[in-house]
């Protein structure tokens, strides 16, 4: 019956400790287990930081590059509307400038016939004096009466010059004033639109810059979806992997006690053994021997 029982005993003894070995082995699996995790989750955060980073960067480069295109845009937008108003006065101008041009060809047309012609030499003011002193000769002087009419045909002659000058002069000062308000105009019209395609393309440089951040940025949040997606499995396998390993710690200790209890049972009752033959081999008269006081001693 005792054999019996040293036997259950041993085998029990046997069953813990292939449990316990089974157990040190599984935790030294899953502490490498953990240490490679750690190592995955530490890279992971290491370019998930980098990505975000690259992503903020990119971010803020798309946003500068859409306020600039933006601002170009609106200055695109103004010089327009200006060029427009330009033209539409360039129009109206022009037709002016026709009306214009007509009737100075028209005031020419009259100074180059006849006596006319050589009105166009005489100033406005030189046929004035010239009338007015006429006038005074015919007023002051006494002169013979067919004179006197000579003297009114040429003032005559020379006030239908006087007429046809002023309105040359006015017809040629108009046409002059149109034409250089005209050219100004248009010079206005073309710095307007010189500027506009300067503008428009520099808007156009922004707009393209910025197309091709688009692409990385979407693969940088698609990355960066992985490397969550990623952190938060091997986070998931973690706290897995360390609540087992807690769990087998916890089991070895308990496997460690039953051992050292069992161990301390086994010298105990190898003492007690011991001392039981001694006992009997002094009840008996028998003499001890140095291996029995080493015996006892141990």
């Amino acid at each position: 019956m005792d054999g019996v029982l040293k036997s259950g005993e041993k085998q029990g003894d046997a069953e813990i400790l292939r449990e316990f070995s089974e157990d040190k082995k599984l935790v030294r699996s899953l502490q490498s287990r953990l240490s490679s995790l750690g190592g995955s989750q530490a890279a992971a955060v290491r370019e998930l930081r980098e990505v975000s980073s690259r992503l903020s960067s990119s971010f803020r480069r798309v946003k500068e590059l859409k306020v600039g295109r933006d601002s170009e845009t609106a200055v695109v937008r103004e010089l327009k509307a200006k060029r427009e108003e330009a033209n539409s006065s360039l129009k109206e101008i022009s037709a002016q400038l026709r009306i214009a041009a007509a009737a100075e060809k028209e005031a020419t047309s009259k100074l180059s016939h006849g006596k006319n012609a050589r009105a166009r030499k005489s100033s406005p003011s030189q046929l004035v004096s010239e009338i007015a002193a006429l006038e005074l000769t015919i007023e002051t002087e006494v002169i013979p009466f067919e004179k006197e009419k000579q003297l009114m045909k040429v003032i005559k002659e020379k006030k239908k010059r006087l007429d046809s000058v002023k309105l040359f002069s006015e017809a040629s000062k108009s046409h002059r004033e149109l034409f250089r308000k005209f050219s100004g105009i248009r010079m206005q019209s073309n710095t307007f639109h010189r500027e506009l395609q300067q503008r428009a393309a520099e808007s156009q440089k922004l707009h393209q810059e910025m197309i091709k951040i688009i692409p990385h940025l979407k693969e940088l949040r698609e990355r960066r979806k992985a490397l969550l997606e990623q952190l938060g499995s091997a986070n998931a396998e973690y706290s897995a992997a360390d609540s087992s390993l807690k769990d087998k710690l916890h089991e070895l200790t308990s496997l460690k006690e039953k051992l050292d209890t069992a161990a301390a049972e086994k010298k105990q009752a190898e003492i007690e053994r011991k001392e039981s033959q001694l006992t009997e081999k002094l009840k008996s008269g028998k003499k001890l021997t140095t291996k029995d006081l080493m015996m006892l001693r141990d």
